[in-house]
């Protein structure tokens, strides 16, 4: 066997195997993750097109600035090619899976998939730092206490073992608030930390807001 007919078998067996291996960690997931992987595909797709970002100098253009000095001719600026810009949502399926799996490692796989269910955008934190925070979490309010705060409110998968020490009751207290306004969208949480903050602005503007609104409200059901 020549060399060159070596190469070619070695080449063709790296390739197969690349293939294999890509195939294990596809068909060796669990249907969770599986799961997982296909909620965020269905809310951020795997094949999107690059984000460019536009170059702005080609935008002077429309406010009348020339591109070429009109004296001698030489250039002002030059364009360039629009630039890839950054979106945190253009994740492969093996780096979906790899969050999901580090994020099922504290949660559980059944806890962490109803997470996902609530807000995919935590698959797209930075996974390192789940069990660090939630250890953090666990001497504050206990273990079971911190899964079902956290499960509540997916958001503070993205807060980070330094700062989680400063949490207090209004960070447990804010997870049920976040769990109940949960169906009514993002205008639940306002509404209720705005009704929270109205003693407080009375307070320091002396107009009375709470009772005549709440006049208003069931004034209308007498």
């Amino acid at each position: 066997m020549n060399t060159l007919t070596t190469t070619l078998l070695l080449s063709c067996l790296v390739v197969a195997n690349g293939f294999s291996q890509k195939a294990a960690k596809k068909t060796n997931i669990s249907p969770i993750t599986q799961e997982a992987v296909d909620i965020w595909g269905a809310k951020y797709n795997y094949d999107q097109a690059p984000r460019r970002t536009k170059n702005f100098l080609d935008d002077i253009a429309k406010f009348g600035v020339p591109k070429n000095d009109p004296f001698d001719g030489t250039p002002i600026y030059k364009s360039s090619p629009d630039e890839a810009g950054f979106r945190f949502t253009d994740l492969t399926e093996i780096e979906i899976i790899n969050n999901f799996s580090a994020l099922a490692a504290v949660y559980g796989e059944e806890r962490s998939i109803e997470m996902v269910k609530i807000f995919p955008l935590s698959l797209s934190f930075d996974s390192k730092i789940f069990s660090e925070t939630f250890e953090v979490w666990s001497e504050i309010y206990g273990k079971e206490e911190a899964m079902d705060m956290v499960s509540r409110n997916p958001g503070l998968l993205a807060v980070e073992p330094k700062d989680a020490p400063s949490s207090t009751d209004q960070t447990m207290a804010f997870s049920y608030i976040i769990a109940v306004t949960r169906p009514i969208g993002l205008f639940g949480p306002i509404g209720i930390i705005a009704l929270i903050c109205i003693p407080g602005i009375e307070a320091a503007t002396g107009i009375q807001i709470k009772e005549p609104f709440l006049q208003a409200l069931f004034g209308s059901f007498s």
